[in-house]
């Protein structure tokens, strides 16, 4: 416990030293810290830079722990300034490999036998170097080629202690510096905090990479490393090595025509990810595409995952389709409904807004049209509306923006609207199935029990504790009681017709657009139903008139 305070200690003094010389003292001023024993002034050429680039500078000298959150920060185009955005995406890694020695140790210690007892080889010089660990070549005693992944040593604890002072120094910033606070900058902290301890357990990854192998094994053209178990555990990562041509080289020598048909597998195989299975690759660069001689295309390197709810998915299924047909009101209300805001936003000001800038592509060619500088126009809209948008949608605007800059090198004329508009269209019929209606009215009619009963109790609550600062008789309450029974059963009978009315229409249209023929055809939906919903109506009307009111 001693020896970690000190560490703790040490660490926090490396800190405050790095902001003071890399032109950041004001900061360290602010917070009251300047007590600290002061081993660095600032370097005057930072005086020069702009606070962006001294952020930057900050976190490439404080190493692997913050450039990786600079990494990962970066994606959050929603709750940070643009410029500081593209200096987060500049951040490099400056890490000399590990030595061979800690490696086979370390491969020792976590799988309990020497590296030449459980490898046929191992390549002593990493093939890929990274801040969180190495790659190295090797074969298993069956000749199975294998790429091995070690994490550095002591890694896990150098980034708690990391984590433990960035979270103590943004909680004081918050409460001491109304800029913190207004970029909620402990919430981003603890944001990629928790992706960053993700990054730390390989099993995570390798569950990551076997999920999209399992979705995409109806496309033989994608190819995802398998993972060798037997040989992996949460600091190791063995995985069948990939024989293949990185994509950043690929696209220098190949042939158009070769080059077009890789584009367009790529796409696809990232919409099958995003749109249809809801979990996807979230970070695609160049370095983790491989095109094998078969011009079948490997994706390696799953540490960073996007998920999407089956509501999100519709949702961006739903903006596809609008941005196609120009309807500005719809991006609009699917913008707002995908935000959240804990402070009052004027509606006006933010859709005169986001009309501008879906105005700006009124005239652009459909093909000509970057989706991902789009939804990162919108992602700069909820910035400064203080509009936070989910984690995974900015992961998603991070990809396609990825996606975008490769296609650049490989088929410009590729557009990635068009090629979205067909997994868009596949949702919505999905959505329009009657099974998948009838699931989601059962969804809604739960949520509309559980909010009517907490309503109840609520309203129970009320009369029973006394919370009302009026005094009322025991027949008063009963009639009160009563009354309100009488208007949750008008209201639920109410909404149960109009779910009822949403099911049939649902099951009619469901039943006309889809190929497979089901009892439906065969059954008089609209005649029944018209009848079942007449008879509903004329009872809740009855009630109504009986009772002279609600």
């Amino acid at each position: 416990m001693i020896g970690k305070r000190l560490k703790y200690a040490q660490r926090y003094q490396e800190i405050l030293t790095a902001l003071l010389k890399n032109g950041l003292g004001f900061v360290v001023k602010d917070l009251g810290l300047l007590g600290f024993k002061r081993k660095a002034e600032a370097d005057s050429t930072m005086y020069s830079k702009s606070i962006a680039e001294r952020i930057r500078s900050v976190l490439e000298e404080l190493g692997p722990t913050f450039v990786k959150l600079g990494q990962l920060a970066s994606t959050r185009v929603d709750l940070i300034p643009e410029n500081i955005i593209k200096e987060l995406e500049k951040l490099q890694d400056h890490v000399a490999p590990i030595p061979f020695s800690d490696v086979e140790k370390i491969i020792e210690k976590e799988l309990g036998q020497p590296a030449n007892d459980l490898f046929l080889e191992v390549n002593d010089r990493p093939i890929a170097s990274a801040s969180i660990g190495q790659v190295h070549y090797g074969k298993l005693p069956t000749g199975q080629e294998v790429a091995i992944k070690v994490q550095r040593p002591n890694i896990e604890e150098k980034i708690d202690i990391d984590l433990q002072i960035l979270s103590d120094l943004t909680n004081l910033m918050e409460e001491k510096l109304e800029w913190a606070n207004n970029y909620r900058i402990s919430e981003i902290v603890e944001e990629v905090s928790r992706s960053l301890r993700l990054e730390l357990d390989y099993t995570v990854e390798a569950w990551n990479g076997e999920k999209i192998a399992r979705q995409l094994k109806e496309h033989p053209n994608y190819i995802i490393p398998s993972i060798h178990w037997e040989y992996t555990t949460k600091r190791i990562l063995t995985m069948d090595y990939i024989s293949g041509t990185r994509l950043r080289d690929y696209a220098k020598n190949a042939s158009e025509a070769e080059k077009k048909l890789v584009a367009k597998q790529f796409v696809e195989c990232m919409f099958q990810q995003i749109f249809i299975d809801g979990f996807f690759h979230g970070d695609p660069h160049p370095g983790n595409l491989f095109v094998l001689p078969d011009k079948r295309m490997a994706l390696i390197d799953f540490g960073m995952i996007g998920r999407l709810s089956p509501s999100m998915k519709n949702d961006l299924a739903s903006v596809i389709i609008a941005l196609k047909n120009r309807d500005i009101n719809e991006v609009i209300f699917l913008f707002l409904k995908l935000g959240q805001t804990s402070e009052p936003i004027d509606n006006d000001q933010i859709y005169a807004d986001i009309e501008v800038l879906i105005e700006m592509n009124m005239d652009i060619p459909l093909q000509q049209i970057s989706l991902a500088n789009l939804i990162n126009n919108l992602m700069e809209i909820s910035f400064k509306y203080r509009v936070r948008m989910p984690a995974d949608l900015t992961i998603l605007a991070k990809t396609l923006l990825t996606m975008e800059g490769i296609l650049s090198h490989l088929d410009k004329d590729l557009s990635i609207i068009d090629m979205a508009q067909p997994f868009g269209e596949k949702l919505i019929r999905e959505r329009l199935k009657p099974s998948k209606i009838m699931k989601e009215t059962r969804n809604k009619l739960r949520e509309i029990q559980t909010f009517l009963t907490q309503l109840m109790k609520s309203g129970s609550s009320i009369t029973k504790d006394g919370k009302i600062h009026v005094e009322i008789s025991v027949p008063e309450v009963k009639h009160l009681s009563k009354k309100l029974d009488r208007v949750t059963n008008q209201l639920s009978f109410s909404i149960i017709l109009l779910a009822f009315s949403i099911m049939m229409v649902g099951l009619v249209v469901g039943a006309s657009i889809s190929n497979v023929k089901t009892f439906l055809w065969n059954f008089p939906v609209v005649e029944v139903g018209g009848v079942v919903a007449t008879l509903m109506f004329l009872w809740l009307l009855f009630s109504i008139l009986k009772h002279g009111k609600f």
